[in-house]
Formats: structure tokens, C-alpha cells, sequence
């Protein structure tokens, strides 16, 4: 790219996901105290990838086509509909999961299985403060490199 031209809308959103994606390698290796590469896999975690995803393409898309803009207006819903699957579905499904977990832990007959299961039930999703994150390094991504004619 040359100075002064902008990045198309689909490589602005891929690359604040990299970025995204690189500062949950960073956040999670530190506290690890260990490189953890599994979390270059993972949408779900602090930050939110689809948070960050879906904030940076609404904002990138109000700048370059407006905010009263039809593709803006379709953005915003997309996005609503995220955050509230995310927040308020993924709050219901953490919280059967940690009645199994607890269910299964209590359990005193199954071995390494029972510890098995436990652990593939062990809540791990989109906590509210996750998906906020998300969205903010998501905004802020956009409006340092999203801003342009599309």
C-alpha cells in the first residue's frame, strides 16, 4: 500500500483479527509464564475475537460509507444479535456447565475419566468483560487504520 491509500474494509477486519489474535497469545503467555499457542485457535477468551470483529467492521463501515448508511444499519444488527447471543447465551451455558462440572468433580466412582470429563466441561467462554475488551480494541483498531474512502 502506498501513502495515503486505505486498506480495503476485508483486510482492515483480517488484520485487526491477527492482532487480536496475537495480543491473546500475549495476554494468556504471560500469565502462563509459558509461550501457549493454543489460543491462537481459540474465538472464545480475553479478547473476544468476534467482539473485536464485528466492532471493527461496524466502525470501519460508518466511517467509509456513513453512519445512516443501509450497510452501517445491517452491521449494527449483525453485531446487537452477537452481543447478545454472546453475553446473555453464553451466561445460561457457562452456568449449566459449571453445574456439571461440579456434578461430575462430586461424583466418587470413574477414574481418569471422571477427571476426563470434568476438565472437557471446565467453563471456558465468552465472559461479558471479554467480549467488551474485544470491542474496544476492535473500535480502536478501526479508527487507526480503517479510516479512508472505501
Amino acid at each position: 500500500m502506498f501513502a495515503g491509500e486505505t486498506l480495503p474494509i476485508w483486510l482492515a477486519v483480517g488484520l485487526c483479527g491477527m492482532m487480536i489474535q496475537l495480543a491473546k497469545l500475549l495476554a494468556y503467555s504471560v500469565a502462563r509464564r509459558r509461550i501457549w499457542l493454543a489460543v491462537l485457535g481459540q474465538s472464545y477468551g480475553l479478547p473476544s475475537l468476534p467482539g473485536a470483529l464485528l466492532t471493527c467492521l461496524m466502525v470501519v463501515v460508518g466511517l467509509r460509507m456513513g453512519w445512516n448508511s443501509s450497510e452501517f444499519g445491517v452491521v449494527l444488527v449483525f453485531a446487537i444479535i452477537f452481543i447478545h447471543d454472546s453475553v446473555k447465551l453464553g451466561f445460561a451455558s457457562r452456568r449449566h456447565r459449571e453445574a456439571v462440572f461440579h456434578l461430575v468433580l462430586a461424583l466418587q466412582e470413574g477414574g481418569r475419566f471422571r477427571l476426563r470429563v470434568a476438565d472437557y466441561l471446565d467453563p471456558r467462554t465468552h465472559h461479558p468483560a471479554h467480549v467488551l475488551v474485544g470491542m474496544v480494541l476492535g473500535g480502536l483498531f478501526a479508527l487507526a487504520f480503517g479510516v479512508g474512502q472505501g
